[in-house]
């Protein structure tokens, strides 16, 4: 089921009764804040301006609130899961996802503003779905109930018990198995390995308590990191990426180096764990 078919099933099997003109016409744009783990959606609803009363803005915003389950599930199928799959591929596998996510994402829904276009011929109206936290839309996502176990290091590393991990992944890189250079795409569960493609890092290898705190991995375009303390803590490691992988180009390859220093320590596999993982990549073009 592509997009559309999603946006059409839902709004056929919740809303029996038909569009009006005026939401046929409607403008939707949405944008995925990696960095606060949130889906921004903004509806443009149109409004006739020799119609314009009032009551006019009450109306519309009643008749986007009608249609917002169609409009959130239309937007989030195609948000890359992990290396291969999108949300929408997700549903396609359990569909009891359809109706979780649409419940979570309706619950924890914020409008951010809602107002009249200077020429009154369109209320705006912008709403947040948070990833993570209590309502997150994300939490329906997680599948498993304690983290897999991570292979453990044997032998000498110097290395140190650190409070998080920062990997700078910035500009194009080689792509695994491919003659190629690409970006790195977020996602909301990415792979991490070292250089001959060993598994470090995946979401069934985290913590569901801190998979519905924060997720696996915070995304920044910044170098200045302050802001994620919380997270990573005062001694991170930091590392660059080697090169990326998957389909989705999510998953990320680091040095060999770096992740022995990680697995041969019980306390840092235990941060990973955590999700306590920033990846800066470049800015969100306009």
């Amino acid at each position: 089921m592509n997009r559309v078919g999603i946006f059409l099933f839902l709004l056929l099997w919740s809303f029996p009764g038909p569009l009006s003109a005026q939401a046929e016409d409607m403008r939707v744009s949405e944008r995925v804040d990696w960095e606060r783990g949130a889906l921004i959606l903004e509806v443009g609803f149109p409004i006739e301006p020799k119609q314009f009363e009032p009551g006019s803005r009450f109306e519309a915003e009643r008749e986007i609130e009608r249609l917002l389950p169609g409009l959130f599930m239309e937007s989030v199928v195609g948000i890359p899961f992990d290396s291969y799959r999108t949300i929408g591929d997700r549903i396609k596998e359990d569909q009891s996802l359809f109706q979780a996510l649409s419940n979570t994402a309706i619950i924890s829904a914020s409008k951010r503003y809602s107002r009249i276009r200077g020429d009154l011929q369109e209320v705006q109206v912008q709403y947040r779905f948070p990833f993570y936290g209590q309502g997150g839309f994300v939490v329906p996502l997680i599948a498993h109930s304690r983290p897999y176990p991570m292979e453990r290091k044997l032998g000498f590393v110097p290395t140190r018990n650190f409070s998080g991990l920062v990997i700078y992944a910035k500009g194009e890189l080689p792509v695994h198995g491919k003659d190629a250079r690409e970006a790195v795409r977020p996602a909301v569960f990415p792979r991490l390995y070292d250089e001959d493609m060993n598994l470090l890092l995946s979401v069934e290898m985290c913590d569901p308590a801190y998979l519905e705190k924060w997720g696996m991995a915070a995304y920044t375009d910044s170098e200045e990191d302050s802001a994620f303390l919380e997270r990573i803590g005062a001694v991170p490691l930091r590392t660059v990426a080697r090169g990326v992988f998957g389909i989705n180009s999510t998953d990320l390859l680091l040095p060999s180096e770096a992740v022995r220093r990680l697995l041969v320590r019980e306390a840092n596999q235990s941060m990973l764990r955590q999700g306590r993982v920033l990846i800066v990549i470049d800015a969100e073009e306009d």
